[in-house]
């Protein structure tokens, strides 16, 4: 940190001692797969929380234990059958990942895979008998349908996607309704809806996110009405599907894992994960550390300017880094309508960098564009650039039958709790939404940078309110401006 602010220093470097304790951090000991039973057993030197998900493309359960640390080489053990792999690595400085890569061709139901602990700090990874292996085959699929004249919506294709399946269509966005019609089918229902002439059911995928057929069918309608089923894992639950605004409909499979209860222990108290900020991916080797990216180009321009606030900074100038969430090939949440959290927050950080820097701060994008970025290299671009500041911008997700569940919440780590409580109260006053409070939470980019630092959840992209916010360019506006005027508040007062 700069020499003129000995006082914020001090406090980065009492974090840092505090981070450093062993009592913040579990130690990962012991691991062994048993075939024969068809789970995962694993253990820590502390109590821990795992969080876990089903992830597809490869088919993958993915094990993630927060406060964790692995004192060995990242582990990649090949197993045989249905199982393919076990990994086990750092994914970033808190956070030991494990993940089952299951063989191509075979499935399972995340309904069934449970993750138990026998004690907080003895877990099982418990996989439900294998599926068995399913052949790639184009044949199961069928497209029973010709084009009707006059329908308002044209089906044009379906592909896969690293979240699901996208159903690209044509001309006005369908009413859709989506049914659970048995255990193994979901049903997609587009009024007004007919089939592009070169859609058949070679074009369909095949064997993906356990889908084994597609069949596309008219049903009987007073105006053309259009049936896709999916024939999908046995029980498999909460499968997601919605409306992208004028590209096509988002298909989501189920990813949850259950977590069965820890038995009680009197003598060590569990530590508490936050939820995720990001979607986890495989474990990779960590990667290299990103240039400092150019001033902003707004990569939304239907978000208008916004006059500065008044309030200008400090005589000697501040360094304030905004970190624009997710990008790239990850999207972030999938919300209303396929909203996307890496669009809305990249309209909103980038107005937030023009406000300061009109003000003359001197502002750095850990993103400018729509690309993909880890979250240790944006720690990185902060520490480099000796930032005074720095304030990560995300969207928040529940599921899509909670579309009551809306607000802004902003976390913190250590030293930013005032920054983000001055930065919450300034969004409040000029946005009109619920206020889900200030917490504190164990983010990867809270925890690893030295400077004062929050997380700012601008909304839910899965809430009604919300996500018709997100859609408005001038509530937008007035969300950077909120985020804005509470740094430069936050900048004239303390640094």
């Amino acid at each position: 940190m700069k020499q003129y602010r000995p006082l914020v220093s001090l406090i980065g470097m009492v974090g840092g001692l505090l981070l450093a304790l062993p009592a913040e951090a579990a130690q990962f000991r012991t691991w062994r797969f048993d075939p024969q039973q068809n789970r995962l057993e694993f253990s820590t030197d502390a109590a821990v929380q795992p969080r876990a998900q089903l992830l597809f493309n490869p088919t993958r359960i993915v094990v993630d234990l927060p406060g964790t640390t692995l004192e060995q080489r990242t582990i990649n053990q090949a197993v045989g059958g249905a199982v393919q792999s076990v990994r086990i690595g750092q994914f970033d400085a808190q956070t030991t990942r494990l993940v089952i890569e299951l063989a191509p061709g075979y499935t399972l139901n995340p309904d069934q895979v449970v993750v138990r602990g026998e004690t907080p700090q003895q877990w099982v990874v418990q996989l439900p008998p294998s599926q068995g292996r399913t052949a790639p085959s184009a044949s199961t699929n069928q497209v029973n349908a010709t084009p009707v004249a006059g329908a308002a919506t044209q089906v044009e294709g379906v592909r896969t996607t690293p979240d699901g399946f996208f159903i690209r269509t044509s001309g006005a966005n369908p009413n859709l309704t989506v049914k659970r019609v048995s255990d193994t089918q979901v049903v997609l229902q587009l009024e007004n809806a007919t089939v592009a002439a070169a859609l058949t059911g070679q074009t369909l995928p095949a064997n993906s996110f356990g889908v084994t057929a597609w069949t596309i069918q008219p049903v009987s309608a007073a105006v053309p009405t259009l049936q896709i089923t999916l024939t999908v894992p046995a029980n498999s639950t909460d499968w997601q599907a919605s409306v992208s605004n004028g590209s096509g409909i988002v298909v989501l499979p189920p990813r949850g894992v259950a977590i069965a209860a820890v038995p009680a222990s009197p003598s060590v108290a569990l530590a508490q994960a936050p939820a995720a900020a990001s979607p986890p991916i495989a474990v990779q080797p960590p990667p290299q550390t990103p240039v400092v990216p150019p001033r902003p180009e707004p990569a939304i321009p239907a978000t208008p300017a916004v006059p500065p606030p008044s309030s200008g900074i400090p005589k000697q100038a501040v360094t304030i880094v905004i970190d624009p969430g997710h990008g790239g090939v990850d999207p972030g949440a999938i919300g209303v309508g396929g909203l996307r959290e890496k669009d809305v927050v990249s309209a909103i950080a980038y107005e937030v960098a023009r406000i300061l820097q009109q003000s003359g701060a001197q502002v750095i994008l850990t993103r400018s564009d729509d690309r993909e970025i880890d979250l240790e290299p944006r720690v990185q671009i902060a520490e480099r650039a000796n930032a005074d500041l720095f304030v990560s911008i995300h969207a928040n997700s529940i599921s899509l039958s909670r579309p009551d569940v809306n607000g802004l919440e902003t976390y913190y780590h250590s030293s930013g709790n005032r920054l983000a409580q001055v930065i919450h109260q300034s969004i409040l006053r000029l946005v009109t939404m619920p206020d889900r409070g200030v917490r504190q939470a164990r983010f990867h980019v809270l925890v690893n940078t030295s400077m004062p630092s929050v997380l700012v959840e601008t909304g839910f992209v899965t809430g009604a309110q919300d996500a018709r916010n997100f859609n408005d360019p001038a509530w937008r506006s007035r969300m950077a401006q909120g985020i804005a005027a509470g740094i430069l508040q936050y900048a004239q007062r303390s640094l």
